[in-house]
């Protein structure tokens, strides 16, 4: 390239930056993105120019959800939020943390012999990001964004280090954003479904993020008639249990929920 070609270069990238900043310049409606990421969790939240990642999958196509979503000028991400560190939920996490500038983290410190959540942790560590592990009932307010912790219990957090444990200490939130109310629940089973329905009360859910794929030993009858979500959302992909399984896919049309399923279809809600 001669150096007159590569000042016209130089002039057209500086004609059209200002161009492609206006056409990637994000909404200022929350848009509640699953992404699709196979056998495993990730939710994208967008507001403006805040975002929020709960869990990031078990692979690196958490990415690819962030690039299609986040303006490519905007390396930040305000807040993330692992709801247990099981390698479905955790291992996009580490890329992420790789890659964006993280301002804050909300998640538990398990002591598990998991080689991806000890990555997790250290990564925590070295680039100084803030790790905050609510308790049950305390609210976490962003940008007109309100996250109610509804589980775990103290007791539980308490009696938690086996890998097997960590799906019954799931953290569970209750999203809260003007007329928008969401239930993020991780692995929980139907035992911590329970508990939840003893202590909270659920009114007006638009979205239901429904526990561990789909499992049958979650998304009880009592919990979804407690809930009543209008949309049920299923993060999935190929897998050996059969998730989503028949038995949940019942319940849920049994108290009229629309199902989405990340293995089906790109769901992208705004409001």
């Amino acid at each position: 390239m001669s150096k007159k070609e590569f000042f016209i270069f130089l002039l057209v990238l500086v004609f059209l930056f200002p161009f492609s900043v206006v056409l990637f310049w994000p909404t200022q409606k929350l848009t509640f993105i699953a992404c699709s990421v196979g056998e495993g969790d990730a939710i994208l939240l967008t507001k403006g120019f805040t975002q929020v990642l709960i869990d990031g999958g078990p692979n690196d196509q958490v990415l690819n959800c962030l690039a299609q979503n986040i303006p490519f000028y905007d390396r930040t991400i305000e807040l993330v939020i692992n709801t247990h560190p099981d390698k479905d939920h955790v291992t996009g996490l580490v890329e992420v943390l790789k890659r964006f500038q993280v301002k804050q983290i909300l998640a538990y410190k398990f002591d598990i012999e998991s080689n991806i959540a000890k990555q997790f942790y250290s990564l925590i560590t070295e680039n100084q990001v803030s790790l905050y592990s609510p308790k049950k009932g305390e609210k976490i307010k962003l940008d007109g964004l309100e996250f109610i912790t509804l589980w775990p219990d103290s007791r539980i957090l308490g009696a938690t280090s086996a890998q097997s444990k960590t799906n019954q200490a799931s953290l569970v939130l209750h999203l809260r954003a003007y007329d928008f109310d969401a239930v993020l629940t991780g692995d929980i089973t139907e035992k911590e479904e329970g508990e939840i329905i003893k202590d909270y009360r659920f009114e007006d859910i638009e979205v239901l993020k429904v526990a561990h794929h789909g499992s049958k030993y979650s998304s009880s009858e009592n919990f979804l008639e407690a809930v009543k979500p209008q949309i049920a959302i299923i993060s999935v992909g190929k897998n050996q249990w059969g998730h989503p399984t028949k038995e949940v896919l019942d319940r849920l049309q049994g108290i009229g929920a629309k199902i989405l399923r990340t293995d089906q279809q790109t769901i992208k809600l705004s409001m």
